[in-house]
Parts: structure tokens; sequence; C-alpha cells
């Protein structure tokens, strides 16, 4: 009997103190390992996105001269082609009827240049008047900015603004002069502005960014992954080290910003704060931090 309330004890001491081993690891809060920065002071750029489109402003269609039919395509999109170089070979109904190969229209490029569409191929029959392809003259590339009537000083000769492409390729562009039209819908005017690049297609869609700096130099700035917000994007936060090891949550108002940089507003925060910079995502008010030197 002894050795039955003996062992009934220990069983008794060992289920406490596992319960109290797993209450312990169950207050046990986990520690998310941060980095940190400090606020700095200075002026962030204002950017101003509008949309552009690629367009050729010298052109050349090639027409067929007469109904006939096409016996030979040497042109294809994208091909450079010399002034005189054969383009196509034509032959009339009548000879085409006859069979006879002899006689043929040749028409060459009126102009040096880059094909851009071709609606005629071997083998064709056009009537009179068709357009058998485009030739373009590459230097003639421009981009047309649309420029809402509000932004109107964007549009003065002589701006500057970085031209990006869909693929995030950047270039400098230069503001020529404005079109004397407007978009009767959207307000906007059409701005020809130019830029050094490579062969692009016609009506390729790209950004055309303006910037200007603020006259206040007084922000204060974090980097932009140090800024959390909620699912709306309307309420913002920055996690600051209150302790070695716990961080606290401070909601801001932020203003402008740009790829790496954001404006805080409000509150004030003093170069010697520390925010969490990356892995502040998910955490808590008073979450346990490690600092990863």
């Amino acid at each position: 009997m002894k050795t039955i309330h003996i062992l009934s004890a220990l069983a008794l001491c060992l289920t406490a103190c596992g319960s109290g081993q797993t209450e312990n690891q169950s207050k046990a809060q986990p520690v998310t390992e941060v980095t940190l920065a400090h606020p700095v002071r200075g002026c962030l750029p204002q950017e101003t996105v509008l949309t552009a489109t690629t367009v050729y402003q010298s052109k050349t269609t090639v027409f067929a001269p007469i109904p006939s039919f096409v016996t030979e395509a040497r042109v294809k999109p994208g091909t450079r082609v010399q002034a005189g170089q054969l383009l196509y070979r034509l032959q009339s109904k009548e000879q085409h009827a006859l069979g006879n190969n002899g006689k043929v229209i040749e028409i060459k490029a009126e102009q040096s240049g880059i094909v851009l569409g071709v609606m005629a191929q071997t083998g064709s029959y056009v009537p009179e008047g068709t357009v058998l392809c485009t030739i373009v003259e590459a230097t003639s590339l421009v981009f047309e900015i649309n420029v809402p009537y509000e932004q109107r000083a964007y549009a003065k000769a002589g701006n500057h603004c970085t031209l990006e492409l869909p693929d995030g390729t950047r270039f400098t562009g230069a503001v020529q002069f404005p079109l004397a039209e407007m978009n009767s819908v959207s307000q906007s005017q059409r701005v020809v502005a130019t830029a050094d690049v490579p062969f692009l297609p016609e009506g390729m869609n790209v950004k055309a960014v303006f910037t200007s700096r603020n006259t206040f130099e007084g922000t204060t700035l974090l980097p932009k992954s140090a800024v959390l917000s909620d699912e709306t994007l309307t309420k913002h936060w920055v996690m600051r080290l209150d302790t070695d090891s716990t961080a606290v949550r401070i909601p801001i108002s932020i203003g402008n910003s740009t790829a790496d940089s954001i404006e805080i507003l409000s509150p004030s925060l003093s170069p010697e704060d520390c925010i969490i910079a990356t892995g502040g995502y998910g955490l808590e008010d008073k979450a346990r931090v490690t600092v990863n030197q």
C-alpha cells in the first residue's frame, strides 16, 4: 500500500510540474528578428505620373496603283529598307489571267525607314488603292503625353521628364511642343516629347514622370518598408523600439512617397528614435523583438 501511495504522489508531482511548464511556455511570447532605421530630415521629390504613347511622325504609306495580284512580297514587319529598295512585284488582272509572268509592276520604297505594317502578302489580290505596307522614319519617333489642362505647366517646351517603358526601362525625355487640339472628354492636351531611344513599336503605352521638389526642407523621412498599414490603406503606423526587446506601435500620418522613402507628417519623430525597418509586418503592440545587427 505504501508503494502505491508513493507512486501516486510521484505521478501527481510530475503532472503538476508538467502543467507548470506548459503554462509558462504558453505565456512566453515569440521573438521576431528585425532591423532598425532612424528618421532623417530632408526634402522628398514630388512625382506626377502622366500617360504617353509612342508615335512616328514621318510615315509613308505604300498603295497598290492598280487592281492586281501580289506575285512577290519582299518585306516583313520590322524590316529596315533603303530608298529605292524593291518592296513588291505586282501583276495586273489581265496578265495574271493570261498566265504571262514576264510583265510585272515593281513597287519600290520612296524613303529609307522601318516597315511597321504589312497588309499584303504573296498571292494576295489587291484592289486599286489598297495599302500594301507602311514605312516610318526611325528618327521620327516621339512620345505624345496626355496632359490634363489643370496640369498644363508640364506642357512647357524645355521641361524634362522620365519616360518609363512597360518593362521598367527608363529614358530622359524633353518636352518639345503641345499639339493644337484638346480631348473634349478628358480635357487633356497631347504634348510631344522626344528622347534618345532604340526602335520601339508605335502605339506603346508609356509613363511620363515629372519630378518637382518641395520647397519645405524640414520633412521627416523614413524608409518605405518601415511604414505599415491596414488592408484599406487608411491607417498607418510604425513600430518603435521601446526597450532593447520590446516594440510599440506609433500611429502616423504620411505625405508624399517615392519608391524608397516616405514622408512622416505627424507625430514628430526624433533622429534618435529606433524604428523597425524590416520584420515589423504583423507585429502586435509591445511585441518582443531581437535586433539583427
